[in-house]
């Protein structure tokens, strides 16, 4: 026990108890507004050694070592910066512990308090015991009776339960937050190696094509070589023949030559004269006699070439493609304080032949493709699901469905359809084919996870809820009562998911929009008051900051919200010509789509 003991001691030490910057144990701890802690003297001749001014001035800008976050010395200098308590309280615990007896100094660990020296007021040195509301300050019995005497203060154990609840919400959303960064992470680190894969498989292939080249121009001139020599032994032998018989020709004309010479220089008359007829007829004979120079005129005439076609050393090149990727689910807009401008405003029509309805008060929705940019519409009253581009012209196919209710597309290019008439949930191809379908009783507005699950609200009677479903289906989830068995909804309606995969969703008899954990657990909810005030909100959706837009239907007006459902201010409101906003959207070149009450769809730039 007291190795254990002794090892947990030597891990605060190392983990908890040493400045980043000496990297030895804290001597005087001070904490930044970051939360990382370093000593006095550390932190002094860090801020003068960086720092632009090259000193340690109240006023002095510097970043953390840590973080890097940008951090001012407060009026006091660098001393007024808080003393870390916490620090503090594990150095002593840890000292304690090294005196210990193996017993005692297991036992030490375990009961803390026993060994903590408790922080004190920085004031008058006493032990804190209130907390100060007004100031968000830990305080001391004098301090409660004089410098805060006027303020409002809790019990310290009180005030950390209510802070300890706080941190441990944030902590919760931090840790979803840490989730979704890790798993950025891991693809990154995944698409490393498939970088490093690729490479390795792309050398070993330039290496074989050069390999496998080499070896069919090295067949290919061994094969040139061999047609070369057959061709030329060929001609040879062929030219061999023909110059034999021309020199047996020779040989006969010069044989006949000779003898003619001889009887005309030699021969006697009587010879001449016997022998004249034959001499002559067969001089007569080689005289006609004509030599066939065809083939060797021939083959004198063929002249035997190689001809070499250019060789290219190049034999590929490379490349980066892009390969197709979905564009973000939430696209950024830019939300400046500027008014809007209206870039157009078309009406969705009824009918081919261009008649025009007015909906009722039901849902509708609207929803842009992330690829096109065309805008889909849950048309409930026509029963139908239609497209159009920006300019409001009428794209095919049409889907007929029964009182289409709210239209969302998926990262694969199919489209989402709450048919509210059947209580479906449909997945539809861009080829018109439904993939899949399911019930959901009551089903209203739809959303999907980052990990592919369906968010769906329900306004089934008696049983309002959002409900949490596989793709295929399975329900994960309801949400419906708060911890006291309290409904969370009279008329939830529209639903989106924030990047963090929060949930918003709209109830438009609450005059509230709620925002739960992926776990189901409230986070915030917001009705608003004064200029903010909600009035059957509607739409609902999310952009890339995970900023929150509402189409506040009753007050004719688009709300911004903090991530957190605070209010911002309004995008655009009726003096901008809007109307009974029913649903939102947000199109991939970060314009805002809004479809009225009165079917008329349009789009503002920021």
């Amino acid at each position: 026990m007291a190795a254990k003991a002794g090892n947990l001691a030597d891990i605060l030490t190392n983990d908890f108890l040493c400045c980043q910057i000496c990297l030895g144990e804290f001597q005087e701890p001070k904490a930044l507004p970051c939360l990382h802690t370093y000593c006095l003297k550390c932190l002094t001749q860090f801020i003068q050694e960086t720092s632009p001014t090259r000193r340690a001035d109240p006023g002095t800008m510097f970043q953390c070592a840590v973080c890097r976050e940008d951090t001012r010395v407060p009026n006091g200098g660098v001393k007024a910066f808080k003393t870390n308590h916490h620090i503090t309280s594990l150095f002593d615990a840890v000292l304690a512990n090294k005196k210990q007896t193996d017993t005692t100094s297991s036992q030490s660990l375990r009961n803390r308090e026993s060994i903590v020296k408790q922080p004190t007021c920085e004031r008058h040195q006493k032990e804190i015991l209130f907390y100060c509301t007004n100031c968000n300050e830990a305080i001391c019995i004098i301090c409660n009776g004089t410098t805060h005497k006027h303020h409002q203060s809790t019990d310290l154990s009180e005030a950390a339960k209510r802070q300890k609840s706080q941190i441990r919400d944030q902590l919760k959303r931090l840790e979803i937050n840490l989730k979704s960064k890790e798993q950025t992470a891991n693809k990154f680190h995944k698409h490393s190696e498939t970088i490093n894969t690729t490479k390795v498989e792309l050398l070993k292939k330039i290496d074989q094509t050069a390999s496998d080249l080499q070896k069919k121009i090295a067949s290919h001139a061994q094969q040139l070589k061999q047609e070369v020599t057959t061709r030329c032994h060929q001609q040879s032998k062929t030219l061999e023949a023909e110059l034999s018989n021309f020199d047996m020709q020779i040989g006969v004309l010069k044989s006949m030559k000779q003898f003619a010479e001889k009887i005309l220089q030699h021969g006697q008359d009587a010879e001449v004269v016997m022998l004249q007829k034959n001499v002559t007829t067969k001089l007569a004979e080689l005289e006609k006699q004509e030599s066939d120079i065809t083939v060797l005129q021939k083959v004198c005439s063929t002249k035997i070439t190689v001809y070499i076609s250019e060789i290219n050393p190049t034999f590929g090149k490379v490349e980066e493609t892009s390969q197709s990727t979905p564009r973000p689910r939430h696209p950024f807009i830019s939300l400046s304080s500027a008014a809007p401008t209206l870039i157009n405003s078309f009406k969705v029509q009824s009918s081919e032949n261009g008649a025009l309805f007015s909906i009722t008060a039901d849902p509708e929705s609207i929803t842009a493709d992330p690829e096109t940019g065309h805008l889909t519409v849950a048309e409930f009253n026509t029963n139908n699901v239609k497209t159009y581009n920006v300019n409001g012209e009428l794209q095919q196919p049409v889907i007929s469905c029964n009182q289409p209710q709210d239209v969302l597309y998926l990262d694969n290019g199919n489209l989402l359809v709450s048919v509210s008439g059947d209580g479906e949930v449909w997945e539809v191809s861009p080829d018109q084919q439904i993939v899949r379908k399911h019930k959901v009783k009551g089903c209203r507005g739809i959303a999907v996870t980052s990990d592919g699950n369906r968010v769906i609200t329900s306004n089934e009677d008696s049983n309002e809820r959002v409900i949490i479903k596989t793709p295929d289906g399975e329900i994960i989830r309801e949400i419906k009562h708060d911890l006291n068995n309290q409904k969370y909804f009279n008329y939830p309606l529209y639903v989106t998911v924030t990047p963090s995969d929060n949930i918003v969703a709209s109830d438009r008899l609450k005059n509230c929009v709620f925002i739960f954990n992926i776990d189901g657990q409230l986070l915030h909810k917001y009705s608003g008051s004064g200029e903010g005030q909600l009035s059957h909100p509607c739409g609902v959706r999310v952009d890339g900051q995970g900023h929150i837009i509402v189409a506040d239907c009753g007050n004719h007006r688009i709300q911004l919200l903090s991530p957190k459902c605070q209010f911002i201010r309004h995008l655009i409101t009726k003096d901008q010509g809007l109307l009974s906003p029913m649903a939102v959207a947000l199109t991939p070149d970060g314009h805002l789509v809004v479809i009225q009450e009165d079917n008329t769809v349009k789009i503002f730039a920021f």
